[in-house]
């Protein structure tokens, strides 16, 4: 067991240095939580309610993502499935991704898989959180 796997997130602190995070959600209370969380943990957050929004942040900060974090459920008009598959493909280096979901359905978590990213199902503890980006779980 690596020592990160025992320590509790709140002892590393920066477990995230040098990441670029793009963190999709829609509801702002949740994603100005996890931004600064990420923030808290080191890492460098474009943060957006939309693919769009996170592309064109991107563009204008000039930032290649290494992570790609989003709710599946975006909202009506746009899956977060989706709009991380696009950023992904967008890319011009490989960027590992986390899809984020209380959809317990088979069919979600299929769709997640085929498309390359992880699955993790909410409610989210911040250790698993933590864990499931620097790679200990």
């Amino acid at each position: 067991m690596k020592a990160s796997q025992c320590q509790p997130a709140a002892t590393r602190k920066g477990a995230l240095q040098g990441e670029v995070i793009v963190l999709l959600e829609d509801d702002e209370l949740i994603r100005r939580a996890t931004e600064r969380l990420l923030r808290r943990f080191g890492a460098e957050v474009v943060a957006a309610a939309s693919g769009g929004e996170a592309l064109q942040a991107l563009s204008a900060r000039k930032l290649t993502p290494s992570w790609i974090l989003a709710d599946y459920w975006l909202g009506r008009q746009e899956s977060g499935l989706g709009a991380a598959t696009t950023i992904r493909n967008a890319a011009v280096a490989p960027v590992r991704g986390l899809i984020i979901t209380g959809d317990l359905s088979r069919e979600v978590a299929d769709d997640v898989a085929s498309a390359g990213f992880r699955l993790l199902r909410k409610p989210v503890n911040v250790d698993d959180f933590l864990d499931a980006l620097v790679g200990t779980s």
